[in-house]
């Protein structure tokens, strides 16, 4: 899998190669060069120098997981988004740069089907799934 970076202002953009084995589904970058991107198999990565170098880990416990959106505040802190049915759509949140993982929330509608998520700032975000039931 790659990353891609933009260089000044989005007119053009480098490949770089993350070394990871995993798909990526998301990526969310914070000030200062720090990136941070998520995939499937319970995988994170992170870089801090605009994308020379990427390190790639798994979420301890959660190595079935499909990481599919991200949210980076700073080089240690971000969230992950886990998508699937039931109890698999999950919120974990690092506060030291992934040396751990606090689980924030488990979705226990065992229909419900996690999508994405967004935050307006460190404590406050919402998690989109699809309908149960029509609702």
């Amino acid at each position: 899998p790659i990353a891609l970076s933009t260089v000044s202002l989005a007119q053009s953009f480098t490949v770089q190669n993350s070394n990871a084995t995993a798909d990526l589904r998301g990526l969310s970058a914070a000030p200062s060069g720090i990136v941070w991107a998520s995939g499937t198999n319970g995988t994170y990565l992170r870089t801090l120098d605009s994308g020379t170098t990427w390190v790639a880990a798994n979420v301890p416990g959660a190595e079935t997981l499909d990481f599919r959106a991200v949210q980076a505040f700073s080089e240690h802190e971000a969230y992950l988004l886990s998508a699937g049915p039931g109890e698999q759509s999950r919120i974990y949140k690092t506060n030291d740069g992934g040396k751990t993982w606090a689980l924030q929330f488990t979705n226990h509608e065992p229909r419900g089907f996690f999508d994405c998520m967004a935050f307006w700032d460190h404590d406050h975000g919402i998690a989109l799934g699809d309908p149960v039931d029509g609702q």
